[in-house]
């Protein structure tokens, strides 16, 4: 996984595996945490967000961690992706070098979903196994699974609350522009040190549109505005969490959500 808000579509949990996630012993137990899917499009920030709800007390698990620890030697999925791809994507290091795979496979459909279909099992695999160790550990939590592509890979059917971070469209684009100058990758299409517009616009047209988003979010955290509007945002978001965290023990599987 090179870059989960870059990788557009993404394979994700069959069926089969959502009904087992949702008649495990997890999500039977009544004394547990919270388990939050936070998902967003590409700078909208999410992970401030995250970070935020993180400093109020919230565990996060960060998918893209998990994913870059994916790509590590000796991990059965590094040797796959290098099988795959060729030695060209590896690093004077001999790593995965994240911007190479990327720049083979941002714009190839068939080449991004052969990727996404080795990393994304082991992925979801992680991080709910996690989200499991932390929900059970005996004391009552909040858990934020950091998942860009959290529906694409329909894993809001195995969390109890969907939270949806979105902005507008010319926030979106400044933020991507911005932040692709402050990382200078010598492997991205750049102009002037940075991405050009239509990079960036081609990188948030590959996801799933924020309209289609919004439609699975029991909350929508709007941050197009500035860090102060934020912040009081995400006091409200919190107290709202808690209140559904409170609710695990009379409804443990969640069927209720909020309308």
């Amino acid at each position: 996984m090179f870059d989960a808000e870059k990788d557009g579509r993404m394979e994700g949990l069959t069926s089969n595996e959502v009904k087992g996630w949702k008649d495990s012993s997890l999500c039977l137990k009544k004394e547990r945490g919270l388990i939050v899917g936070l998902t967003g499009g590409i700078a909208c920030g999410k992970t401030t967000v995250a970070r935020l709800l993180a400093q109020r007390g919230a565990d996060v698990i960060d998918l893209d961690e998990i994913g870059h620890r994916l790509l590590k030697k000796g991990n059965p999925v590094f040797e796959l992706i290098v099988k795959t791809f060729g030695t060209g994507i590896l690093d004077d290091s001999g790593n995965i070098s994240r911007a190479k795979l990327g720049r083979i496979v941002f714009h190839d459909s068939e080449l991004r979903s052969r990727l996404n279909q080795i990393t994304h099992p082991a992925i979801i695999e992680q991080s709910l196994a996690e989200a499991e160790r932390l929900a059970t550990s005996g004391t009552k939590k909040i858990i934020i699974i950091d998942a860009p592509l959290l529906i694409e890979a329909g894993m809001q059917d195995v969390v109890d609350i969907v939270v949806v971070v979105i902005a507008d469209e010319k926030t979106q684009l400044d933020r991507l522009i911005q932040r692709s100058v402050k990382q200078k990758s010598p492997y991205l299409p750049l102009e002037k040190g940075g991405l050009s517009v239509r990079e960036a616009q081609a990188r948030i047209h590959s996801q799933m549109p924020l309209s289609e988003k919004v439609k699975y979010a029991d909350f929508v955290v709007e941050n197009s505005a500035g860090m102060d509007e934020l912040k009081t945002k995400i006091v409200e978001l919190w107290d709202d969490l808690k209140t559904w965290e409170k609710k695990i023990d009379r409804n443990p599987k969640m069927t209720e959500k909020k309308t």
